[in-house]
């Protein structure tokens, strides 16, 4: 009874730890793609800022459609960089998660490997 009370102990603590684990991985996830929110909203008032500089400057509409489509496009360009920034950091996340729980499932099969060998051996 000991031993079963012990591997249902340490069953729970590696439940713990894989929780843990996989919290952390979350967080850093998180973080990642909060900072790089901050840089894109950044950007997007750094370009409304150059817009506005432009309408003052300009010197006919020709000028100002010419600039706010380089505007649009340099934005444009920092959006899609953003993206595909945070598809990497998901994949990353992803793939971290993916191989905490194998290793959990993998820990999990052996210890009722483990129990059910010590119930069987109790048991004859």
């Amino acid at each position: 009874m000991k031993d079963m009370f012990e591997m249902m102990n340490k069953m729970g603590e590696s439940a713990f730890e894989t929780s843990r684990r996989l919290a952390e991985i979350n967080q850093a996830a998180l973080e990642k793609l909060m900072s790089q929110q901050m840089e894109l909203v950044d950007a997007w008032v750094e370009t409304g800022v150059k817009n506005l500089e432009l309408m003052a400057k300009a010197k006919g509409y020709q000028e100002v459609v010419s600039g706010q489509a380089e505007l649009a496009r340099e934005y444009g360009q920092k959006v899609l960089t953003s993206c595909k920034s945070g598809s990497e950091v998901l994949s990353e996340a992803r793939d971290s998660a993916s191989k905490l729980v194998d290793e959990a499932v993998k820990s999990a099969g052996e210890n009722v490997k483990q129990a059910a060998s010590a119930t069987a051996k109790r048991a004859a």
